[in-house]
């Protein structure tokens, strides 16, 4: 996966926790999105405890 790819998903993502920011929390776009990229940080480690092995892909990327 090359930069291209990586961005894309960085802007991608982005995008996404600011339409869900705007509609549904309604904090200030800075600190909406850092609680939501936290909450998805969180949810990553968690699934890796659980078993989905996401740890090992994001080290392969």
């Amino acid at each position: 996966m090359g930069i291209f790819e990586l961005s894309a998903i960085l802007i991608t993502l982005s995008a996404l926790f600011s339409y869900i920011n705007h509609r549904f929390i309604k904090l200030p776009t800075t600190i909406g999105l850092m609680v939501i990229a936290l909450l998805f940080s969180l949810l990553l480690i968690l699934s890796t405890r659980l078993g989905f092995d996401f740890e090992l892909h994001a080290e392969t990327i």
